[in-house]
């Protein structure tokens, strides 16, 4: 695991890390490694557990388990009950595991924000990995499926273990003498994972033993493609879209038809997440949908898909949303530290506050689009989250400091109208501070100088199959 974190630069000495410990043999294994790597990587180390109360006395014993076992090593330990929606509460096609990782995702996310921890590390394995590409496979995914589970999400979840395989996690208990909880409903054949990996795998195992290593490197060669699938997807967007005054996109046919079909169906699949502001979808089906009927159609042909409407104009092909516009200003208090679900596009935020003036700070990680470094010292710690209203202005960094108005940049940034009003702003009295997945205002930017520092990410929600 130390190998793993090191190469790929998932834990750095100093760096404070809640770890995820549900009781079970693979996050029991992963808090005894981080509390045998803590003195020598500097870390702190603390832990969660998330009780759903899903299967009765059996969640209430995990948890007195963990409580034992966090005793045990002397590692601080946050236990997080929650309450899940029922059958007829529930959105349609989400299901009570969605509905559980969703819930235990924001309970993490809560803790680690209250307690200022750098890092979320998860227990998932090669084992888990394996399983899911194969759940990926069944579904007909494409490269962005079978890329499988990524050793980090974001700047604050890092999955350690998912080099070690299970049997190894067993066989590293057993010689430490440590105990674990099995969950009974991981042998229930209801769901497909515990299908997949009861029934599935070990038949697979038969005709390669090597299974794991061979499903690892799988993924991680797709991830790579995926990504560069998606750079030529951007750089032909740039070459074959406009998008009109309306904000909607504006696609040259021609140019669209002499790309490959793997190249169409990303660039068709971009512009309808474009258009819509959603950030999942569309499936296989809709989006094969809008290449024959409409791409390879007549003029004047249109479909509508989840979020978007898309129409051939002659040597074009227009996309415009489907999604009704918000109306009125969404706005949210954030006290800092805290946490909150941006309804508008179910994605995370968080606040968190560093001392930066100690002979030793915490080390302070680097900025980027879902992440804005600010000097707390130049706003007013009276923060709201809320999206965009007319007149809405600032002074983006990276340009000289020019104040621009927030609908010019949206333009320059070819955001449609649709997905402007999804955008969070972190906003203080002062003014704005941070275009939410775009950049700072440039005047509120931490610097060497700076003696105390909000930190403010951005998390997108965690996709199906990464239990």
């Amino acid at each position: 695991m130390a190998a793993t974190a090191r190469a790929r630069g998932l834990l750095r000495p100093g760096d404070r890390v809640l770890a995820a410990v549900s009781g079970g043999p693979d996050s029991v294994a992963l808090l005894s490694v981080l509390a045998a790597l803590a003195p020598s990587w500097d870390l702190t180390l603390r832990a969660v557990h998330v009780n759903h109360g899903l299967r009765g006395a059996e969640s209430d014993e995990d948890a007195s388990f963990v409580a034992g076992f966090c005793d045990r090593l002397g590692v601080a330990l946050a236990i997080e009950r929650v309450t899940l929606v029922g059958p007829a509460g529930r959105r349609r096609g989400r299901s009570l595991q969605e509905q559980a990782r969703e819930a235990r995702y924001a309970a993490m996310v809560r803790v680690a924000t209250a307690l200022r921890m750098d890092k979320i590390a998860l227990g998932h394995t090669a084992d888990d990995q394996a399983e899911t590409l194969v759940m990926w496979m069944l579904r007909g995914s494409g490269t962005a499926g079978l890329a499988g589970i990524p050793p980090s999400r974001g700047p604050l979840v890092i999955r350690p273990l998912l080099d070690v395989g299970r049997a190894e996690i067993i066989a590293y208990l057993e010689a430490q003498g440590l105990p674990f909880r099995v969950d009974s409903s991981n042998a229930k054949p209801l769901y497909l994972r515990n299908r997949v990996r009861h029934e599935l795998l070990p038949v697979l195992k038969r005709f390669n033993p090597g299974l794991l290593g061979v499903l690892k490197r799988q993924a991680e060669i797709l991830r790579e493609e995926d990504l560069c699938l998606d750079q030529l997807v951007s750089e032909h967007l740039t070459r074959l879209t406009r998008e009109d005054g309306a904000g909607e996109f504006v696609v040259d046919r021609a140019g669209l038809l002499a790309l490959p079909l793997a190249l169409r169906r990303r660039m068709v699949r971009t512009l309808i997440r474009r258009t819509s502001g959603l950030l999942q979808g569309p499936t296989f089906g809709a989006v094969a949908a809008v290449l024959d009927r409409v791409v390879q159609g007549r003029s004047g042909a249109s479909i509508a898909v989840p979020g978007a409407l898309v129409a051939r104009e002659y040597g074009s092909i227009r996309f415009r949303s489907s999604v009704p516009e918000e109306t009125g200003v969404v706005s949210l208090p954030l006290p800092v530290p805290s946490t909150l679900r941006w309804p508008l596009t179910g994605q995370t935020i968080r606040v968190s506050l560093r001392d930066a003036s100690s002979a030793h700070p915490p080390a302070i990680p680097t900025p980027s689009r879902s992440m804005a470094i600010l000097d707390a010292d130049l706003f007013t710690m009276e923060l709201v989250v809320r999206s965009w209203a007319a007149g809405d202005a600032f002074r983006p960094l990276g340009m000289h400091g020019r104040r621009k108005k927030l609908q010019d940049y949206f333009a320059d940034m070819k955001l449609p109208r649709a997905a402007r009003r999804r955008v969070p702003l972190l906003v203080a009295p002062e003014g704005i501070l941070w275009v939410g997945g775009h950049r700072p205002d440039h005047r509120f930017c931490a610097t060497a100088a700076s003696t105390r520092i909000v930190i403010a990410e951005l998390l997108d929600p965690s996709p199906k199959g990464e239990d």
